[in-house]
């Protein structure tokens, strides 16, 4: 049997690959092994490596700060709740579930490298299941394609968002799916329902589409399947997510209970109502807001990726074109398959206004419509692949110099896209941790470890080093401040700093008249500043 050159070629791509998608996990790591160890850009990845790390060291998903004995539930950073005084994830539990696990075989520190290892991976899977369904030239065209497609490059590098985890399983669950079809063996049923099940445990919210996908396909190839394996396929998928039921009921309460609160609470309506309002949290979660959804399709495509989107469409019009010449019941289907599946992605998530950005009209990679809609992205690839042998079918002589040149090109726009994004590049992002680093050593050189920080969104600086409260939005959040420090805990604000004019101001509307003044800052940075917060002597 004659060696497969397109996978060894993809293999040693993806070994160099693995080192660009861990350029953040390994230009900071030497920070990372001081005081403080981890940090990250956002609440999430906080959340999951925090999350992750407990479960290697633990077992468990859910920790308790002794400062919520006296404030309640005020004690937690963003990307967490607090239940019961125990903070648990505010999101899907999965990832932090899988990471630990295999953190209790390899060492936490290990943690920032398991995504983009999975990319890897992910992209052998991506030419596997392409190959077994149009040949090995176009998956080996696609695996390229992915390698390089910038939204994936973005958060492989970025590896505790829990996506591109989430989109590996899930081709790896088509690939087994194509070889079930295929092959007929019985370990292709069992492997697809294990990485389903995986898939699924990391975004639980995506059952409904992935669910029609597989009916869809099962019904239409219902001729190839063996509904006596796919039974014991399903019967794995649920035993490799109960885990999940369990630990929501340990962390939350109900085994069908999650971090996130979309806010099911239907009493008072009458019964049609009641399901209709119950199916709209569960399929339309954000609403139905179509013109919404078809402009941030729009910035999360052309807006942001306009040589990739231009491409997809010059592909999707050659596909249209040799399906009206050829047409036949396979490309109609997947045509149609894709269509709605697509359609009800975009309005899923683009029915949403994210504010990831302090500027809600700046377009950016680090933008939640790029990750959700990952899938999309990656399935239109093939479809791009197949094009492109089709464009230079008549050209032998120099395909594979234009080929080396389209990636070349493809590969230094992504690169461009990722590396030096505006706001929030990875260079960008780097940049920022590093200031992160400095600030939180500064400030826990000043503040003892029985302390808490009224942090906002530098939450993810100081946690869980010392604890942390994000705002003071009610009245009783300042009464629990007053709380802690009858406890002996020692509270600090940091907030953009302020004039001593200013900050009297502050003190009068704010806290004056709960018997708490904010005080001088100890320490003062570029644009924000550490105060400490003590009890009036009169109170």
């Amino acid at each position: 049997m004659s060696p497969d050159y397109y996978l060894l070629t993809l293999i040693l791509a993806g070994a160099a690959f693995f080192f660009l998608y861990s350029y953040l996990a390994l230009t900071i790591r030497g920070d990372w092994q001081a005081e403080p160890k981890l940090i990250f850009n956002s609440p999430d990845e906080t959340a999951n490596y925090f999350f992750s790390d407990l479960m290697a060291r633990e077992s468990k998903l859910q920790y308790f700060d002794p400062a919520n004995l006296a404030a309640a539930p005020l004690i937690s950073p963003r990307s967490m709740r607090v239940i019961d005084v125990q903070t648990v994830p505010a999101g899907f539990i999965g990832l932090p579930l899988i990471y630990g696990l295999l953190a209790k075989i390899l060492s936490s520190a290990a943690i920032p490298f398991f995504t983009p290892a999975l990319a890897v991976i992910g992209v052998i899977f991506f030419y596997f299941v392409v190959k077994e369904l149009f040949g090995r030239q176009t998956g080996f065209l696609s695996a390229g394609l992915l390698l390089i497609f910038p939204g994936f490059w973005y958060y492989a590098i970025k590896g505790l968002m829990p996506n591109v985890a989430f989109v590996v399983l899930l081709i790896m669950a088509g690939c087994f799916f194509a070889r079930l079809l295929n092959h007929k063996k019985l370990v292709n049923y069992l492997l697809f329902g294990f990485v389903l099940g995986l898939a699924l445990m990391i975004r639980t919210s995506e059952i409904v589409w992935i669910g029609f996908v597989i009916i869809s396909l099962t019904a239409f190839h219902y001729r190839k399947i063996k509904f006596n394996y796919l039974v014991l396929s399903v019967l794995l998928f649920f035993l490799v997510f109960s885990p999940i039921f369990f630990f929501n009921q340990q962390i939350y309460g109900s085994p069908l209970s999650y971090g996130y609160s979309l806010n099911l609470e239907l009493a008072g309506k009458n019964v049609i109502n009641q399901g209709l309002t119950l199916a709209e949290k569960i399929i339309l979660p954000f609403g139905f807001h179509p013109r919404l959804a078809w402009k941030n399709l729009f910035d999360y495509t052309y807006g942001i990726f306009p040589l990739w989107t231009l491409l997809f469409l010059a592909s999707f019009v050659t596909f249209i074109r040799g399906f009206l010449k050829y047409p036949g019941k396979f490309k109609a289907f997947y045509l149609i398959l894709f269509l709605l599946t697509a359609a009800y992605v975009v309005i899923y998530y683009g029915s949403w206004q994210f504010h990831d950005n302090p500027d809600p009209n700046a377009v950016t990679i680090g933008t939640s419509y790029i990750r959700y809609w990952l899938p999309l992205y990656i399935f239109v690839l093939p479809l791009l692949a197949r094009a492109l042998i089709f464009w230079l079918k008549n050209l032998p002589r120099i395909k594979t110099v234009v080929l080396v040149y389209f990636f070349a090109v493809l590969s230094l726009t992504s690169y461009q896209t990722v590396f030096w994004g505006p706001e929030e590049g990875v260079l960008k992002v780097k940049e920022n941790i590093n200031g992160y680093q400095q600030i939180a050593s500064q400030v826990f050189s000043l503040v003892p470890e029985k302390s808490v920080i009224i942090a906002g969104t530098m939450d993810k600086v100081f946690f869980p080093a010392r604890s942390v409260i994000i705002a003071l939005n009610y009245p009783q959040d300042y009464v629990k401040i007053k709380q802690l420090l009858y406890q002996g805990y020692a509270v600090y604000y940091f907030y953009f700093s302020r004039t001593p004019a200013e900050l009297a101001e502050f003190n009068q509307r704010y806290f004056q008249s709960y018997g708490l003044r904010v005080e001088s800052s100890l320490i003062d940075f570029e644009e924000q500043s550490l105060y400490p917060v003590v009890a009036t002597v009169d109170s």
